[in-house]
């Protein structure tokens, strides 16, 4: 009898593991752009010291339960003369249940000395945005951040 209970048990918590997971909605995002970088001055106002070119996949899982946010990039930084500085890549995860309030988060990240993000313009631009990408220009971006990721 004991056993019974236990399998009917079981069987309620996976059905309800399982419906806590049914709704969720799923995005990705991917992006080129250019965004300026401001960092503090001594009197405590931004300044612009530079900016970075970015090549960037978001993928974004949210239910009622909880959101799981997953991102890959490429980030080149300059100076504010269009100096190149370095690359970084990255790669970050954050999880949040909304029942428990836990949260977590980890991050890999490797520095190069090569400019490496492509559909970027060449000129120093502190912003730009690549609008209305193509299927293969985003195919080409999702493939070329996923090449670097076997560095982390």
């Amino acid at each position: 009898m004991k056993r019974i209970f236990l399998i009917v048990g079981l069987l309620l918590v996976s059905v309800f593991i399982l419906g806590a997971c049914g709704n969720v909605e799923k995005t990705q995002h991917i992006e080129v752009y250019v965004i300026e970088i401001l960092e503090e001055n001594d009197e405590g106002f931004s300044e612009r010291t530079g900016y970075k070119k970015v090549n960037a996949i978001t993928n974004t899982e949210t239910s009622e339960n909880h959101v799981e946010t997953d991102i890959k990039a490429i980030e080149d930084f300059y100076d504010t003369e269009g100096n190149y500085i370095r690359t970084e890549i990255i790669h970050s995860k954050f999880d949040k249940s909304h029942i428990t309030k836990a949260e977590d988060g980890k991050e890999r990240k490797e520095e190069i000395q090569e400019p490496s993000t492509i559909l970027t313009p060449d000129e120093s631009i502190e912003h730009f945005r690549l609008e209305d990408m193509t299927t293969e220009e985003k195919e080409k971006v999702k493939e070329h951040v996923l090449s670097f990721m076997d560095m982390l």
